[in-house]
């Protein structure tokens, strides 16, 4: 089983080394393998030692997931699964968004077996943070195995 999570730098918020920190605990309080981000930073060639792995563009990551054989899961507040209501994939590359721009609207294909789940929040607005949504889900996954 591996579990992979793919997000976007919010350079306009953050520099990457101090959202790392944001994304990098939590990610790996839940196992994950992987930590895609994009677009590459150079972060990795400092003293972040992890299973951070960055790339030009996010459609690289979907696009070895899908070689690999994994289920690509983008969390997206369009989609129409609820979490309380998703079936966690075994093999599965969970890709997020930011405030600018939605992976799910420009990649996301039903033929090639993709998955989308949204979480549900009082406004649904989608008004939470990549990092903060991709804990929620992983919690999920979590609860749901247990």
């Amino acid at each position: 089983m591996a579990v992979k999570v793919a997000g976007i730098w919010e350079t306009g918020w953050l520099s990457p080394r101090e959202e790392f920190e944001l994304w990098q605990h939590p990610l790996l309080e839940y196992g994950v393998d992987e930590i895609c981000m994009t677009p590459v930073s150079g972060i990795k060639a400092g003293t972040i030692q992890t299973l951070l792995v960055e790339c030009p563009q996010v459609e690289t990551f979907i696009s070895n997931a899908r070689a690999a054989g994994m289920t690509v899961v983008f969390v997206d507040e369009n989609a129409t699964t609820v979490l309380a209501d998703f079936v966690h994939p075994a093999n599965v590359l969970y890709v997020m968004g930011k405030t600018s721009s939605s992976p799910y609207v420009s990649f996301y294909d039903a033929n090639l077996g993709d998955l989308a789940v949204k979480i549900p929040t009082v406004l649904n607005s989608g008004g939470l943070w990549a990092h903060q949504a991709a804990t929620m889900v992983l919690h999920d996954r979590f609860e749901k195995a247990s």
